[in-house]
């Protein structure tokens, strides 16, 4: 059985997987990839082919890269749970209810990339109507999965929010503001129902926003989590060697 500090090192190891993950989605999806500025869906068939072809190695490394990111998003979402599981105690079911959302963004994150692979890697070989169908479903994964960020989002709020300890997990006002965001992810889903304007997969309020706020979601838990797992280091410490 591992001591508390190798735990709590551990703890710490998961919450700082948010940052390494959010590196590695801005290296890859973003940079190598390009994908900060994604190929719209009004493009026809034969030009989103050419796209592909055209940027065939850097889809094919960023999405590369940002499949590897996916593993730190994982462990990140279980730490972020077992903080969770000490707030709620007795049945943790809204605890084991982030992780499950967590690790569902997690599979439909990858399984995007792989499509986005795809359709790089026979961009110019298969027909253009087959690289549209991959690209538009990686898109559709990927953006649409908005319900399983929003259920993380929401379930986190609900436990923070009945944290009365005196060093609560994170201030209220950012549980306060993860419900505001559950709430405006929302807007991802507009990519289904149109190809252009705001709420397109290239869009200000369907793209855009909803990764402005998963990015602040992530990124300002984990450092909340770095927080509190530092302030019990030492009391954990002493604890063990005390056995």
């Amino acid at each position: 059985m591992l001591g508390a500090p190798v735990d709590i090192r551990h703890e710490l190891f998961g919450a700082w997987c948010a940052p390494i993950f959010s590196v590695l989605t801005v290296a890859g999806f973003l940079g190598f990839a390009g994908f900060y500025a994604p190929a719209p869906a009004w493009l026809p068939p034969s030009q989103l082919a050419g796209y592909y072809a055209e940027h065939r190695f850097g889809v094919e490394l960023g999405m590369s890269i940002f499949c590897l990111a996916t593993a730190f998003l994982a462990i990140f979402t279980v730490a972020l749970s077992l903080a969770l599981a000490r707030i709620e105690r007795g049945s943790p079911l809204l605890a084991v209810s982030q992780v499950l959302g967590g690790l569902a963004v997690v599979l439909l994150i990858f399984i995007s990339c792989c499509l986005w692979i795809g359709a790089a890697y026979r961009a110019g070989a298969a027909a253009p109507e087959v690289t549209v169908a991959l690209n538009d479903a990686a898109w559709f994964g990927f953006l649409v999965g908005w319900v399983m960020l929003s259920l993380q989002m929401a379930v986190t709020a609900t436990v923070t929010l009945r944290d009365r300890s005196a060093t609560p997990l994170v201030p209220r006002w950012l549980s306060w503001a993860s419900v505001v965001g559950a709430v405006l992810l929302v807007t991802a889903n507009g990519c289904v129902f149109t190809k252009t304007g705001i709420f397109a997969w290239d869009g200000v309020l369907g793209y855009y926003l909803p990764m402005a706020i998963w990015a602040c979601w992530l990124d300002g838990h984990a450092w909340y989590l770095r927080k509190r797992l530092r302030r019990r280091q030492p009391e954990s410490a002493a604890a063990f060697a005390a056995v």
